[in-house]
């Protein structure tokens, strides 16, 4: 009987510990679609494809403060030669310089694979909020992340929002921007 609540405690403790280890602030807010794609309604403009060598991940942003908006996002696939990560961070405020990404509270999902998804949806919001798509990389399973070399980006604007497209490169030599490929879309009617 001493015995059983020697183990018994034992397990106590170390359901306690593991709880305790388990990291805060990674649990998502987005939640997978029923299967269903944006809501944009018809195209009405397409942009310039736009490159950024030097960036390392891309934010879209609000500033209508009185029209609620909603964002979807997916991974749409990638021809990587490395292991590639996507990381969502949603931040109440206006955008921050290239490069630099909100703190770790702010990150609302993580995804390893460039394998497509299903749709991911954050909550509706109505304020001045950035979404950051980061994309990085690792070498191999055990090796640390790195930061993309790179943000191709293609912009539609569709009656009911934006769709980006949206392209990461993995390694610096290359110019193809398909290692992490990404949708992302902004549901806010003009």
């Amino acid at each position: 009987m001493k015995r059983r609540g020697i183990v018994y405690g034992f397990l106590v403790a170390l359901g306690a510990i593991v709880l305790l280890a388990l990291p805060l602030g990674r649990q998502t807010l987005a939640q997978q679609s029923t299967g269903g794609s944006p809501p944009l309604g018809s195209p009405l403009q397409e942009y310039e494809v736009v490159t950024m060598p030097n960036a390392t991940a891309y934010s879209v942003y609000t500033t209508n403060t009185t029209v609620p908006h909603q964002v979807w996002y997916r991974i749409s696939g990638g021809d990587a030669l490395f292991r590639q990560r996507l990381r969502v961070y949603q931040e109440n405020a206006g955008p921050r310089p290239i490069n630099q990404l909100p703190p770790e509270t702010e990150l609302r999902q993580e995804l390893t694979t460039n394998s497509p998804t299903r749709w991911f949806v954050l909550p509706r919001e109505a304020d001045v909020f950035t979404y950051y798509f980061d994309g990085d990389n690792r070498l191999t399973a055990n090796s640390p992340w790195r930061d993309a070399f790179g943000v191709r980006v293609k912009r539609t604007r569709f009656a009911n929002g934006n769709l980006y497209a949206i392209g990461f490169e993995d390694q610096e030599t290359l110019d193809d921007y398909n290692d992490l490929e990404i949708q992302v879309a902004i549901i806010q009617p003009a």
